[in-house]
């Protein structure tokens, strides 16, 4: 994440102790090494303090040890904690000893007349104050917003739909779904309920999709009821979103209490957009459709370069577009076609891992091929002129990545023939073929008995076998790790196969 709230060493430490929990059996010294490229000093000394940030961290439950017996380094804990947890939490200590992020919720919170009286009233110096305030008007500057002291209402200006933004990804980069400190808010403001109910999956809503909803709603609530902050949308805009608002709902009743009609109508317009761009899966399936089919039937300009999008990627990719991929592949790039237009902001710097598809493939020539014709098919659409220098790249890498995430979604896929031959136990092959089966889907598995034809060949002796065929020598049928080495083979040439041959 370029737009990280740690300072330089806290950020290293972070990776250090993702790379180390992630790992199975544990990472060497030199391992950590080769892998972070620092002195052997260095390392030491960020090992010892990250063992006892751990420590302080988790209250003594997980523990960064060195394996006595491999010299490996290992997370212990004294309770079950998922990754996810132990990621979040030390991700969020850092943040806190970095101090940058409460800088900005300060701002976020309370008004001060000069950088003297806030240093003074976070018993800090004037000079910690101000470096920190440089780190953050550089982060605001995508966003176009700005820090000044002059105004009364906030001490953050600006574009407003880009300063709450930049508020909803610093919240959500920082707190993800872990405690957020509330107490500086009406308790009403906490309440998500009526927000959650308009959308068909409020019974069931997880704990990070509910976190999203409450960051978007205090944000909302305090920039237009406390400092005042209003979003101002052309027409342009409130037309080209206005299918997103499909039902007779509240959704903030007591922002409607405190507002003009007509800037409710706005307010509500852009928060009824903006959660299906930033939160997955609000909706059912049928609403999906009853959306899509709206702005189908409509003259939208954006509608209309939706859908020729769609079809210059179906007539390049050779697409045979069922409904519901179609759907979902409409819905999602219209969102992001709209943002394109109106909004055009990179926030690619907020996602903790770099933005970039090509980290998540295999980089091949068959591959090179098919990002050159994204690319080439994205340069041509009448809105690539438009996109701002500064946040193209971004914008180009969302894209980009929606485009490729579409193709996958409607490619028909392919099947994989494999040839099962046991000679030391004949009844064992029947049951090799069925934990397969039980295992993937029929349609892709095809059983064959010719090994010059199979992708996968299992068999418990050599085979004379084509070159590129697979083969998993299977000699250990009451060995539990073979079963397992064998399903992770067919899942491999599952991903190159199915998912990386676009």
């Amino acid at each position: 994440m370029r737009n990280s709230f740690m300072g330089k060493k806290e950020r290293m430490k972070f990776e250090l102790f993702k790379a180390i929990v992630f790992a199975k059996n544990g990472l060497s010294f030199n391992e950590l090494l080769d892998t972070y490229h620092l002195t052997k000093s260095t390392l030491s000394r960020y090992i010892h303090d990250l063992a006892a940030e751990v420590e302080d961290a988790f209250e003594d439950n997980v523990h960064l040890i060195q394996n006595s017996h491999t010299g490996t380094y290992q997370i212990q804990t004294e309770k079950t904690f998922s990754i996810g947890y132990l990621i979040d939490y030390i991700h969020l200590f850092y943040v806190q000893k970095s101090g940058i992020f409460f800088l900005l919720d300060t701002l976020l919170k309370k008004n001060y007349p000069s950088i003297d009286a806030m240093a003074l009233d976070m018993h800090m110096s004037s000079s910690s104050v101000y470096k920190q305030l440089r780190v953050l008007k550089e982060m605001l500057i995508p966003f176009g917003g700005k820090i000044s002291f002059e105004e009364i209402s906030s001490p953050l200006i600006g574009n407003e739909i880009g300063v709450r933004l930049f508020s909803f990804y610093s919240y959500w980069s920082v707190f993800k779904s872990t405690t957020f400190d509330n107490k500086n808010y009406p308790e009403a403001w906490l309440e998500t309920k009526d927000f959650e109910h308009y959308f068909d999956h409020a019974d069931s809503l997880s704990e990070s999709q509910q976190a999203k909803l409450r960051f978007i709603q205090l944000i909302t609530l305090r920039r237009a009821l406390w400092q005042k902050n209003y979003v101002a949308l052309s027409e342009e805009f409130l037309a080209d979103i206005a299918y997103f608002d499909n039902k007779e709902l509240e959704i903030l009743p007591i922002l409607k209490q405190h507002v003009s009609t007509e800037q409710y109508h706005k307010e509500r317009a852009l928060l009824l957009f903006a959660t299906r761009g930033l939160i997955y899966n609000l909706d059912s399936p049928e609403t999906r459709k009853k959306i899509v089919e709206a702005y189908q039937r409509s003259s939208l300009e954006i509608a209309k370069h939706t859908t020729k999008l769609i079809e210059e990627i179906r007539i390049e990719f050779d697409l045979n577009y069922s409904e519901e991929g179609y759907t979902i592949f409409y819905f999602y790039l219209l969102i992001l076609l709209i943002y394109i237009k109106h909004i055009t902001i990179d926030i690619s710097g907020y996602y903790r891992n770099d933005l970039s598809f090509h980290s998540m493939i295999d980089y091949d020539e068959k591959n090179v091929e098919t990002f050159q014709k994204i690319t080439t098919i994205i340069q041509r659409q009448e809105f690539y002129p438009k996109i701002k220098k500064q946040a193209l790249n971004g914008v180009i890498s969302i894209l980009t990545l929606t485009l490729y995430s579409g193709i996958y979604l409607n490619k028909k896929a392919g099947s994989l023939l494999i040839c099962v031959i046991f000679n030391n136990n004949l009844i064992l092959a029947e049951g090799i073929k069925k934990i397969i089966l039980d295992v993937y889907n029929h349609e892709r598995i095809i059983f064959t008995s010719d090994v010059l034809a199979a992708d996968l060949v299992i068999s418990d002796s050599y085979e004379n076998i084509d070159p590129k065929t697979e083969h998993f020598y299977f000699d250990e049928q009451l060995n539990p790790e073979q079963w397992g080495k064998m399903i992770d083979m067919i899942n491999q040439i599952f991903y190159r196969e199915l998912f990386l041959s676009l």
